[in-house]
Formats: structure tokens, C-alpha cells, sequence
């Protein structure tokens, strides 16, 4: 599927016409060449990932795709096809109607001026320079259904794409993702219990630096990071670790850090940490200032 632009009903091809009704694109008893040509035309837009299409109507395009192949012309409905798209089906019209996932991805609103696509495109643009930050705040997105990380892992996707295009290389961004553990080193399992890794962000860290986009991540669990993303990283600021895993996760990830320097990782006080990376000769103990606007995250205290 493809999302045609205005009212149209039908697309030509040397006299053979593609009908489309009610943005669906029907086969049924059609030539296939006319598909083929589109198809091959379009791919560019087709396969770009972006999913630019109303989603809404894509259960009923997967029935409308389950037609008989009779060489140079597509069928009639293919029934048994049709079967075997049922789990299919279900499981686009129940997300489509999902609450939590409907108030991020708006499956059933058109595209608006707030698409977050559309304000990343035009902060990475050229004509904003002088806009120098852009926070995107996920307070309000909800826990359940995986939502929060399929939706920081689809941004990623997007810059990840942006990247490879080259629409970083004169202007080079940075991506600080702050409590990173809730977001890096993620999956998600379909009804089959077969898991799709989430890792836009490892492969953002492993090969965009020579495209212009960076990354800096903050976490309080480093052993949940993928080792492959922590490799990758240049600089580490460490405060205070007690857990063994997550100074071994340092450890070994940052060959700099020597036992020794480790070793004061889980005595180290409020504001202090270890400096270590690729352009630091040997670690350095650090104290930082207290902040002028103190976070609120103290425990509360038991009456």
C-alpha cells in the first residue's frame, strides 16, 4: 500500500486501468502488469519504512491482496489465503484500536502539523540553525504495551534513516537519552512468542559517527545496556556503583578504566565520578557542583 494523494480512483498503464476504491487497491480479476510497473515506480516510496499509509485500512488491503495468481492476470479471492491472514488481521485491528497505542501513533487520526516526524525534519533542517535544542518529554505516554519503547525505537529509526541519507554530515546532531535502561537492549514478542529486537539506538551507536549523529545516553544500570552500544562509546562519567555487574559492564567496555580506578567506583560520594575514556591518558576523580535547580528525587520517608 501507498498513500495516493487526492481523490483518485483509478491509475493507468498503457490503457490498463489500477482501480482504487476507497484508497484500497483492488486485484480481483485483474492484468498484473499494471501492478508490477507501479510497484517498481513507487518502490523507493513503498519501501522506505515509513509506513506511509492510512493504517486503518491496511486489514482490509491484506484481504483485498488475497487473490489467485493465474500467471499474466490476478484471480478471484483466494480463500484459503484469506485464512491464513486471520491472526494477521486481528492482530493490525487490535492494535489499531488500542487506547495506549492509538494516543501516540494516532492509527486513527489524519496527519497533523504535530507529527513528530515532522518536527524532527524540521529541526535537523538547515533553515533552523538557530534552534540548538529539542526535548522531547515522555512523561505522559503510558507503560503498558510496550509503547514507550516501540516509540523511542521508531525515533531512532527515523534519524537512524536520516543518518544514512546524509542529511547529518553539515550539521551533526547529538542524542542524549536520559534513564536509557527503560529504552536500550529491548524486544518485543508477537503472539508467537517470537521476539523483534528494538535497536535502533545500537546501530545508531556502532556506525552513524561518520555520518553526523551522535549519541550520549544516561543510565543507573549499565549492566542493561547492550555491550555493543557501551563499546562504542567514547567518554563515561561513572559515579557511584555498587552492583558488581554494572562495574564490570563499565569495566569492560572501557578498557582505560583500570582495576584499580574501578575499585572506587562504589565509595565514591554525592557529585563525585570517574572521568575515563579514549582521549583521557589515565582516569580522573571528578566532584561536580550542586545543580541550581535540585531534581526532586528524594526517597519518601516512612511515617
Amino acid at each position: 500500500m501507498v498513500r495516493i494523494a487526492g481523490e483518485v480512483n483509478q491509475i493507468k498503464y498503457k490503457g490498463e486501468a489500477i482501480p482504487i476504491v476507497n484508497g484500497l487497491l483492488k486485484k480481483n480479476g485483474k492484468p498484473k502488469k499494471p501492478y508490477e510497473v507501479f510497484y517498481y515506480q513507487n518502490i523507493s516510496a513503498i519501501e522506505n519504512g515509513m509506513a506511509d499509509f492510512d493504517f486503518m485500512k491496511l486489514p482490509r488491503q491484506i484481504n483485498e491482496e488475497c487473490v489467485f495468481d493465474n500467471g499474466t492476470n490476478w484471480g478471484n479471492l483466494a480463500p484459503n489465503d484469506v485464512s491464513h491472514c486471520v491472526s494477521l488481521i486481528s492482530r493490525v485491528t487490535n492494535l489499531s484500536n488500542t487506547p495506549e497505542l492509538n494516543q501516540i501513533f494516532g492509527f486513527q487520526q489524519m496527519k497533523t502539523n504535530n507529527d513528530l516526524t515532522d518536527i524532527l525534519s524540521e529541526f535537523i533542517s538547515d533553515e533552523n540553525n538557530d534552534i540548538k535544542l529539542l526535548r522531547l518529554n515522555l512523561e505522559s505516554v503510558k507503560y503498558d504495551f510496550q509503547v514507550r519503547e516501540t516509540l523511542v525505537n521508531a525515533i531512532g529509526k527515523f534519524l537512524l534513516t536520516k543518518a544514512r541519507s546524509g542529511s547529518f554530515r553539515n550539521s551533526p546532531v547529538v542524542v542524549f537519552i536520559d534513564e536509557a535502561h527503560q529504552f536500550l537492549n529491548k524486544s518485543i514478542k508477537d503472539e508467537y512468542f517470537d521476539s523483534k529486537p528494538l535497536d535502533a539506538f545500537d546501530s545508531i551507536a556502532k556506525e552513524c559517527r561518520k555520518y553526523g549523529l551522535f549519541l550520549c545516553i544516561a543510565t543507573q544500570m549499565p549492566r542493561d545496556i547492550p555491550q555493543g552500544t557501551l563499546s562504542q562509546m567514547g567518554t563515561f562519567i561513572a559515579h557511584r556503583l555498587i552492583n558488581h555487574y554494572d562495574k564490570e559492564a563499565v569495566s569492560s567496555a572501557c578498557n582505560t578504566a583500570n582495576k584499580n580506578t574501578l575499585d572506587f567506583l562504589p565509595i565514591l560520594g554525592e557529585g563525585e565520578a570517574i572521568l575515563t575514556g579514549v582521549d583521557f591518558p589515565m582516569p580522573v576523580i571528578m566532584k561536580f557542583e550542586e545543580p541550581k535547580v535540585k531534581p526532586d528525587s528524594s526517597t519518601p520517608k516512612l511515617k
